[in-house]
């Protein structure tokens, strides 16, 4: 499949970029760097836009400087999610990255993964530049997504990347439950809110439990298979980094569980509805991707 925001660069540039991402041994990117610039600058675009759409909430002001930057994020955190999922559905069926599920490559795949790698590098310095409220390990979960997400150019696994982006399916439904948790009451009603705790329960469950222990094991499989025609840390970094991050979203999900018991107990009970997550795991909540 073509990509449609593919520019031919002027000659000596082509030869330069060229050179640099084939001496980092991702030749693939060469083609892409626009890509990931305009990514990166549409999602610090939206942040330095969080203000303005902070004003359309008549408590935006009154939230505390670590609240109103969580809405910010959010706030990028859906426009990203709901990008990405619209990008990655047509590479599905992207003829060129179907004849090998390892080494394949295709200039829309590139285009999915250069939006992808676009949101990591933001999300990466938003986790350095915020470190003191968000701590080092989310720091080093966006440079290590940041990192996983570069290996495709070499080009490796853009076959397998919208089935792991597609784990994005149950974001939306995360940050929609942020949103009321921190607008005014009655901005969203509880009946919305218990339903879509709901559907993030099912979308997480079916997206990063069920399909994303399937992608792992296909994957291996997959990988097991040509092993012989790469280093073996490669696959083993992969593998390693979405094991681990499907283990984290097992514990995730048990937690969201309890919380929407919590809430079920409390509509029945016609007492206050508690939050679906704490405010501790509301600031993580844009790390879930």
């Amino acid at each position: 499949m073509i990509d449609p925001l593919a520019i031919e660069y002027p000659e000596r540039v082509t030869a330069s970029l060229d050179a640099i991402c084939g001496y980092v041994h991702l030749p693939a990117l060469s083609k892409h760097i626009h890509e990931v610039v305009l990514a990166f600058a549409l999602y610090q675009g939206l942040f330095l836009l969080g203000p303005f759409f902070g004003s359309f909430v008549s408590s935006y002001k009154t939230l505390n400087e670590r609240t109103r930057l969580n809405f910010d994020i959010h706030i990028v955190s859906q426009v990203q999610c709901i990008l990405i999922l619209a990008l990655a559905f047509p590479a599905f069926f992207d003829p060129d990255l179907q004849d090998d599920h390892i080494f394949a490559y295709s200039p829309y795949g590139g285009l999915v993964y250069a939006f992808a790698v676009g949101y990591f590098a933001w999300d990466s310095y938003i986790s350095i530049k915020y470190i003191k409220w968000f701590g080092p390990g989310f720091a080093l979960h966006g440079v290590a997504s940041l990192s996983v997400f570069l290996l495709s150019f070499r080009p490796f696994l853009m076959y397998y990347g919208p089935i792991f982006l597609y784990f994005e399916l149950s974001t939306p439904f995360l940050n929609v439950h942020w949103f009321a948790g921190h607008l005014p009451t009655g901005t969203i009603s509880e009946t919305v809110q218990l339903v879509n705790g709901i559907i993030l329960l099912v979308t997480f469950f079916s997206a990063r439990l069920v399909c994303g222990f399937y992608a792992i094991g296909r994957l291996t499989f997959d990988a097991w298979a040509v092993l012989d025609k790469m280093p073996f840390w490669l696959p083993s970094v992969v593998l390693t980094s979405n094991l681990s991050l499907n283990c984290l979203n097992v514990y995730w999900f048990t937690k969201m569980i309890k919380a929407v018991q919590r809430r079920l107990n409390s509509v029945k009970a016609g007492t206050t509805v508690p939050d679906l997550l704490t405010e501790e795991e509301d600031v993580k909540g844009h790390k879930m991707e």
